[in-house]
């Protein structure tokens, strides 16, 4: 097949310079062996199960070779061993082939209903089929819905197979469910013989049944399998052969030593998790079982499993838990995703106090907003502490002039305003679309009156920690400027933005408030410390390009595709960078969540000597490419790889946590994929489907994006005649808005005019309207 002829390029292809390689990277000497905690003091093995089966079908031909692929050296292939009705061996993720396969759509009369470890199940199963009929008309379909159908096309993959075809890969042999095929006369023993007559070195077989692997025994002896008792996630469940609970089992390891060399946990055996998803203290099992010999193998891992809030959707820091803390290390992990934990235990275990490899500049985005409400103290100190370079402020003002830190000027998303000040509600066409409650309709002290509110764009199972929602104290532009002077970071970014309508409409001079700030700082008579002027409008960079030391960087909002030679001139005479939307840098492929090709706008950007940060990027799976296995350090490591000369990020651990990786700059480690857009699906999807597609035209960045016109002079506008917020908008904002007093602190509106229409429309403004802020 072409994808087989392929797979050579892309392992040349994953093994290409580090980011920036020769030009950047830090050079480093080779690294001291890892010590270990695991049994023997070995690195703890990568199991893929069913190969990698976050991205492809499970259990699936081109699953296990884009493990290989992307995978560590070493990392073990599980199979999933089930029974056609003739006796040939299939790898399969379930006994029920519903959500596996295409059974009931190829054999809709085949729905059978089998009694399975003492419960009732109903189906299509294995059994029920030939060997032909499997390989002919079964297509392996994607078990978890979530997950791309894009490569729902291959057939099941028979045993013998997959042991031939990866022969120089380390082999695993999970037999679940033996006593329900020995009452079909159907013997997983017999075939697992026959298997081994092919291969005598499959390193692994698997089993949560005792008789079966008691079994097995005299099968192996002398060979190098080693014997493993599975438990199953549910601990109350009966063991066939003893039909004792498996949480009883679990307190005999001495007697499991006799039949298995380790035993294969549910993570949340080793690291319990509350039903609030916050981790509970670890469980003493692995040092228990490394006591008496027997190695200890975790599994359940996967990119897109909603974590606990302990790990702020960091995916790697669940895998380090398991692999490098101070008390234990389990001797491997299961993982849908191999290359993510391939990561972890090459690169960024033992990194923790490593140096800087990767110079590439980290850029918070309100702070560490992921952890904390944004541009709250709390934020701010969390981003130097997860050793951010340059922590950002952006500029919002009150209607007393007091100019502070917040992610939005509208207060609803980032602040509690929409309950006390819902009557402050206005419309302000040239800010946003939607209704919403603006800080230069409030004073200091009724901000102050307010709690600064968790934001993003995710709910449901990937809300952010709740026990963060509302913590942390608002910071005034003074306040934080004296923060990142006495923390001595690298740099500061100011953003600005809507200065002409709160020059024009409000009498709030934005610009000269940033620019008071910054000399009663004395940042603007040093150079220690980088100044970063970030703004979406050219007429406010044209304001600060007389102190040389500032850098000024246009915000590119909106997401565009293609840049003229022209145009990247023109940015170059208001900004010295640009911060570019991540999906800006390659385009997509038919809206399945997969790149297809690089954009020109970081090559146009340094052809005209303009730096490119790219961002915002955030740890949560659903905001990531599939190409990166929806992890954000595959993520960072490509965008760098692009060419991106800063990373942009809610979350500046998980940035700072890539640049120390032990992979860079190491030869002989194992190579973190570089991933060109289109790598994926032109590897996987015939050449003509990818072919027939054909993209919209590109979005073109124009000058008028981001050209305005100067600034207008600011309006002289008395307290008297500033009226508050506007209830209506209006072709004209220059026209004042309509007044309205302020509410009494803790107190419910208490006009009836707060209307349920005006709740609605807040509800959707914070729903609809507030994107941009990521």
């Amino acid at each position: 097949m072409i994808r087989h002829l392929l797979l050579v390029c892309l392992m040349i292809h994953c093994t290409v310079a580090d980011p920036k390689s020769g030009t950047g990277a830090v050079p480093v000497p080779p690294l001291p062996k890892q010590k270990w905690l695991t049994l023997h003091g070995d690195e703890p093995f990568v199991v893929a199960n069913g190969g990698f089966s976050g991205l492809y079908p499970p259990q699936t031909d081109i699953a296990f070779s884009q493990s290989i692929v992307y995978g560590k050296g070493g990392t073990v292939l599980l199979c999933d061993l089930h029974m056609s009705r003739d006796g040939h061996g299939f790898c399969l993720s379930q006994l029920n082939l519903q959500n596996t396969t295409n059974a009931a759509d190829a054999f809709p009369s085949r729905k059978k209903t089998y009694i399975v470890n003492g419960k009732e199940l109903q189906g299509w199963f294995a059994l029920d089929f030939t060997s032909d009929e499997m390989f002919d008309k079964l297509i392996v379909t994607q078990s978890i819905f979530s997950r791309t159908d894009l490569f729902d096309f291959s057939p099941p993959y028979p045993t013998d197979l997959f042991l031939e075809e990866n022969r120089k890969a380390i082999l695993w042999i999970n037999a679940e469910y033996a006593t329900f095929y020995n009452q079909h006369k159907l013997s997983l023993v017999d075939h697992i013989k026959q298997l081994l007559e092919i291969r005598k070195d499959i390193s692994y077989i698997s089993s949560p049944e005792i008789g079966f692997l008691k079994s097995m025994g005299p099968v192996v002896h002398g060979l190098k399998t080693k014997l493993m008792f599975k438990f199953p996630t549910d601990r109350n469940a009966l063991e066939p052969t003893t039909n004792e609970p498996y949480a009883s089992l679990l307190t005999k390891l001495s007697m499991i030593k006799t039949f298995a060399a380790g035993i294969v946990v549910p993570r949340e055996y080793i690291w319990p998790v509350s039903k609030a998803r916050y981790l509970e203290t670890s469980t003493n099992l692995v040092a228990d079982a490394h006591k008496q010999g027997i190695e200890v193998f975790a599994y359940g891992f996967a990119n897109d499993n909603f974590l606990p809030h302990n790990y702020s959707y960091d995916l790697q820091r669940e895998y380090l838990r398991f692999v490098d803390n101070s008390q234990f290390a389990v001797d491997g992990v299961v993982t849908d995703f191999p290359t993510s934990a391939s990561m972890a235990v090459a690169c960024l275990a033992g990194s923790k106090n490593a140096s800087r490899r990767v110079p590439t500049l980290i850029i918070s985005a309100n702070g560490a907003n992921g952890d904390y409400p944004g541009s709250t103290d709390l934020a701010y100190q969390k981003a130097v502490d997860d050793g951010a370079d340059i922590i950002d402020c952006s500029v919002q003002m009150t209607k007393d002039r007091v100019a502070f830190c917040l992610p939005s000027v509208d207060l609803i998303p980032t602040t509690t305003a929409a309950g006390p000040f819902m009557s402050r509600a206005a419309k302000v066409d040239s800010i946003q679309s939607s209704m919403g409650i603006f800080s230069f309709d409030l004073t200091w002290d009724e901000i102050l009156s307010l709690k600064p509110q968790m934001f993003s764009e995710f709910n449901g199972n990937m809300i952010r920690d709740p026990a963060r929602k509302n913590v942390g104290k608002f910071v005034t532009l003074s306040e934080f400027l004296e923060f990142a002077k006495a923390k001595a970071v690298r740099g500061v970014l100011i953003n600005v933005e809507n200065a002409a309508y709160l020059a024009a409409n409000k009498g709030l001079d934005i610009v000269g408030a940033v620019t008071t700030a910054l000399s009663n700082a004395t940042l603007d008579k040093q150079s220690t410390q980088k100044v970063l002027i970030m703004s979406g409008e050219s007429s406010v960079l044209d304001k600060f390009k007389d102190i040389p030391t500032y850098q000024k960087v246009l915000h590119i909002k909106k997401q565009v595709e293609f840049v003229t030679n022209e145009t990247a001139l023109e940015i170059k005479k208001h900004a010295d960078a640009v911060f570019l939307h991540k999906h800006s840098l390659y385009t997509q492929f038919r809206g399945e969540g997969f790149t297809l090709n690089f954009t020109n706008l970081i090559e146009r950007m340094h052809w005209a000597n303009i730096s490119v940060y790219a961002g915002t990027v955030l740890n949560e799976f659903q905001d990531i490419y599939m190409d990166y296995s929806s992890d954000p350090y595959m993520l960072i490591h490509n965008l760098i790889y692009y060419g991106a000369d800063g990373i942009i990020t809610q979350y500046p651990g998980t940035a700072n946590a890539y640049t120390r990786n032990l992979c860079t700059g190491n030869l002989q480690s194992y190579r973190i994929p570089n991933i060109k857009p289109g790598d994926v699906i032109k590897f996987a999807l015939d050449p003509k489907e990818v072919a027939e597609y054909k993209p919209p035209p590109p979005v073109h960045l124009e000058t008028k994006d981001f050209v305005t016109p100067p600034l207008p002079p600011v309006a002289a506008i008395s307290k008297g005649d500033d009226k508050g917020s506007a209830s209506k908008s209006t072709s004209n904002d220059t026209n004042a808005p309509s007044s309205s007093p302020p509410p009494e602190q803790a107190q419910a509106p208490s006009s009836a005019t707060v209307s349920t229409i005006n709740f609605v429309t807040l509800f959707f403004a914070t729903m609809l309207g507030l994107v941009t802020l990521l």
